[in-house]
């Protein structure tokens, strides 16, 4: 009886053992992308041409505060399509900070390439994904839709928005845009990666809507510190 007591306790001991280390070994979230990483985290001159395939993109100052253009486009499920970090879309409270930069080829209002990539980082993954999930909602209510655009009394040319593909962490829709020279093709996409939103615009007049701005995103969101 002894020794049945003893090889019981025994067994006892390793499956508590055991069970300790199950609980040790659960793997950890991941830890929360700071401030200070986001300016990191864009790609660099180099990285944009060769998504953009391209050459001699031109970066504007960087800024790190959100545009206003409701009174432009009070439509709130297409201005977050049509410009990058709005105010009106984010809120003013919420996030913590962004970073976002302008890159034109050649660097004149004629450009052929252009894009915006930003990166707006928020106090939890929830919070990211919150956001994530109302800009679905929102997004999804804007496809196919033509945006018509006045500026000082003067119709801007327009803007069409096609069809929205979304999966658990991204959004992309395709969009053409007119300006005084013609007709951009455009693609936007916003993706959640942790704590952040990567939210990029990205126009060429080569007349392919292609997957441009898909690239950016992928290639920010490997940057992210993990």
């Amino acid at each position: 009886m002894r020794f049945i007591a003893t090889v019981f306790a025994v067994a006892t001991t390793l499956t508590l053992a055991a069970c300790a280390n199950e609980t040790t070994s659960s793997p950890k979230p991941p830890e929360l992308v700071p401030a200070n990483a986001l300016d990191a985290s864009l790609l660099t001159l180099g990285e944009v041409d060769s998504a953009m395939g391209t050459t001699g993109m031109v970066a504007h100052p960087r800024v790190d505060a959100m545009s206003d253009h409701r009174n432009l486009l009070p439509n709130l499920n297409c201005l977050g399509i049509w410009q990058v970090n709005e105010a009106g879309v984010y809120g003013k409270d919420g996030w913590i900070a962004l970073r976002q930069e302008l890159l034109r080829s050649p660097d004149t209002d004629n450009w052929q390439n252009l894009v915006v990539q930003s990166v707006v980082n928020y106090p939890s993954t929830d919070a990211a994904r919150d956001f994530f999930t109302q800009s679905a909602d929102r997004w999804s209510k804007c496809t196919d839709h033509n945006v018509n655009i006045t500026l000082n009394d003067q119709p801007l040319p327009k803007w069409r928005s096609g069809a929205l593909t979304k999966t658990d962490t991204e959004l992309a829709i395709p969009f053409t845009r007119g300006d005084a020279i013609g007709v951009a093709s455009c693609q936007r996409v916003l993706k959640v990666e942790n704590n952040v939103i990567v939210d990029v615009q990205a126009c060429t007049r080569d007349d392919s809507t292609g997957t441009k701005a898909a690239t950016v995103a992928d290639q920010i969101a490997a940057k992210l510190p993990r």
